[in-house]
């Protein structure tokens, strides 16, 4: 049956390309435009296979008017990641009365900025941080929570190595990601805790890209891994913990997959860590300053001393497993979200 549902996808191996795959597999679309990211994106391979050729227009970069002036007709509603990627289409979508749904984080948000810009029906937030910023300006019925699914099955054979992991000393996870803006992933800071730290414990910072000499610590503990792998979920394979002390919230795909994964995650005491995480997995901040993306952001340290000994305490006990695979579960897992999304469409 159709559900005359359009989405606009990527297919490489980055985190705009996974969550769309993800929202594609859960929602299962008429119609998907794909974004031929190579242009702009440092990930340039492309899972071609990702999408049935037959439902698939491709834009060569962002997407061009006549593009969507193609697609569009016929379609019910359209569910767009992070923005648009050219505005035409939300304008074209009122003009023939489709509905238009952006899920985006906060700081990517274009409309916070240029009020002129026309406004999707529904902004879906991707996690709560700013979720009551968002309400403020849009109005609380233009603005909902409502996470990216991710299927336990993708990650069932990682969960069970994970469960089954028993050494004296634990291996902990670091994704430091693509550079973002002020080391958003709070490498930096991680570093700094681990001169500081005394415990027994593996450190493999995980990087796609070569890292920067600032990024580099010469301690027996710590193994750089920098690979990018085919399956996403290989990334977690063999671990006991993930440690991301972020310095500003928003969508982290790393820590929702992470829990997926059966690996507790410690993060700093800030949204929206603080909503979706235990208390005693999280580790206080001091801000340190403001940034400007689109928006002006407040951004966090975590206290190194904090940190340092947060780490040495898991070193020596590791929180729950279990409690982190039912996290994830409960939160991300298609067979929760499913419905919400269905009543949005």
């Amino acid at each position: 049956m159709s559900n005359r549902l359009g989405i606009l996808v990527f297919a490489n191996n980055g985190g705009l390309g996974i969550q769309t795959k993800r929202l594609y597999d859960m929602l299962k679309p008429d119609r998907v435009l794909l974004i031929d990211s190579r242009e702009f994106s440092k990930n340039k391979a492309m899972n071609w296979d990702w999408y049935p050729k037959e439902i698939t227009t491709v834009t060569k970069g962002f997407p061009q008017n006549r593009d969507i002036a193609n697609w569009v007709p016929g379609l019910k509603t359209v569910l767009m990641v992070e923005n648009p990627y050219n505005f035409y289409l939300i304008s074209l979508c009122k003009k023939l009365g489709i509905k238009t749904i952006v899920q985006s984080n906060y700081e990517f948000n274009e409309n916070i900025f240029a009020r002129h810009l026309p406004v999707p029906d529904l902004f879906l937030m991707p996690s709560y941080w700013m979720i009551e910023k968002m309400k403020e300006d849009f109005g609380d019925e233009n603005v909902q929570y409502l996470p990216p699914p991710i299927d336990p099955d993708e990650f069932l054979s990682i969960k069970f190595t994970n469960m089954k992991r028993y050494r004296l000393a634990p291996r902990f996870l670091h994704i430091v990601g693509t550079l973002a803006f002020e080391d958003r992933n709070g490498t930096l800071d991680l570093l700094r805790a681990v001169k500081m730290s005394k415990g027994k414990y593996k450190l493999i910072i995980h990087s796609q890209h070569k890292l920067p000499a600032e990024y580099m610590i010469d301690d027996p503990r710590v193994v750089y891994r920098i690979k990018n792998f085919k399956k996403n979920a290989d990334l977690y394979k063999g671990f006991d913990g993930l440690i991301l002390p972020r310095r500003y919230g928003g969508l982290s795909l790393t820590t929702n997959e992470a829990l997926m994964s059966a690996l507790p995650v410690m993060m700093t005491n800030i949204s929206p860590n603080n909503k979706l995480l235990p208390s005693e997995w999280l580790v206080p901040v001091r801000k340190k300053n403001s940034i400007e993306v689109r928006a002006v952001l407040d951004c966090y340290s975590a206290y190194t001393h904090s940190l340092a000994k947060k780490i040495d305490s898991w070193a020596k006990k590791l929180p729950s497993k279990e409690k982190a695979y039912k996290l994830g579960i409960d939160n991300f897992s298609p067979k929760v979200l499913k419905k919400e999304y269905v009543k949005i469409l």
